[in-house]
């Protein structure tokens, strides 16, 4: 997964036909806004990290190594995703 930094600077710089490098600072300042705006930029697909707190945090165990321990996690995910893209 790319650092979303990274990914902000390249956008920019695409817009402005150069290099990332020169816009990090400005990918912190919006990654910055972002956050003090009440919003949080999350991965399309959970990370196992963000499978495993889940987990953590409802003390449901389980070996998430199964195939399917963790799906029902990373369905609940996905729609919670899709369904703040949704228009109000």
């Amino acid at each position: 997964m790319d650092d979303l930094r990274e990914v902000i600077a390249r956008g920019i710089s695409e817009a402005k036909g150069g290099e990332a490098y020169p816009f990090l600072a400005k990918a912190d300042a919006a990654l910055a806004a972002i956050k003090q705006a009440g919003f949080v930029v999350v991965p399309a697909e959970p990370t196992e990290a963000m499978v495993e707190a889940y987990y953590e945090l409802c003390d449901l165990g389980g070996d998430l190594t199964a195939p399917d321990e963790g799906c029902k996690v990373r369905r609940a995910y996905r729609a919670m995703i899709e369904a703040s893209n949704a228009p109000t």
